[in-house]
């Protein structure tokens, strides 16, 4: 039996891409793999040299390291990253400051965004359009006590996207737009963008799961998982 796994793992090695092989190292430009989400949790586990390293190597990413923040007993982060900008595209404010695996996963999936953008739309992707990341607060929603990822500036909230083209999807707008043909292609890319995001990120929370969350994706790398 563990001859024929060897073999099986040689072949596998061999013959799949890359990015469905979790023991081979995260590519950050290569399409997003069946092993990618388990790569970036495998980095984020890491020493933080090793998420900075990764984002080193990626070829269309805008950052630069954060100062370390305290806030009070419970607040802030040891490390931080402020990102102004992801494969071509711009942040609406211009700067998103989150722990290194929220940007590291934020930059893979804008690529997917970019993607599902221009096959529903007709149009790549300009900006992304966010309420930020950190907040020293309790959980919102959800009756729960606890202390929010967006207090230690891991969670990314997205309200929408702006596109070459001029156009600006909402997801508080256009999550149900109505049946026309636009409508629906609007409601397809954001669906399939929220898709892409439960791929890469721990926490996927849209409008789908309650009210607190009518206009936004939550994305965070916090210790549950969640894609709703």
């Amino acid at each position: 039996m563990f001859v024929v796994l060897v073999v099986l793992v040689f072949l596998a090695d061999w013959l799949a891409p890359h990015r469905h092989l979790p023991w081979r190292g995260l590519d950050m430009d290569a399409p997003v793999g069946l092993a990618t989400g388990a790569k970036i949790s495998f980095i984020s586990l890491a020493p933080s040299r090793v998420c900075l390293g990764k984002l080193d190597q990626a070829t269309r990413l805008n950052y630069a390291q954060a100062e370390p923040k305290t806030d009070g007993k419970t607040c802030g982060w040891r490390l931080a990253v402020h990102m102004t900008g992801a494969s071509g595209a711009k942040f609406r404010p211009h700067k998103v400051t989150a722990q290194c695996p929220v940007v590291l996963a934020s930059y893979i999936w804008l690529r997917e965004v970019d993607k599902h953008a221009r096959k529903y739309l007709g149009s790549g992707l300009k900006k992304t359009y966010h309420a930020g990341t950190y907040s020293c607060r309790r959980q919102r929603g959800n009756g729960s006590d606890a202390w929010s990822e967006h207090a230690f500036a891991n969670a990314f909230d997205v309200t929408g996207f702006e596109l070459i083209d001029g156009r600006v999807i909402s997801i508080a707008k256009h999550w149900r737009s109505d049946g026309s043909k636009e409508g629906k292609a609007l409601r397809k890319f954001l669906k399939k963008s929220r898709s892409s995001a439960c791929k890469l990120f721990n926490v996927v929370l849209s409008p789908d799961y309650n009210n607190a969350h009518k206009d936004h994706f939550h994305l965070d790398q916090g210790p549950g998982s969640s894609c709703r």
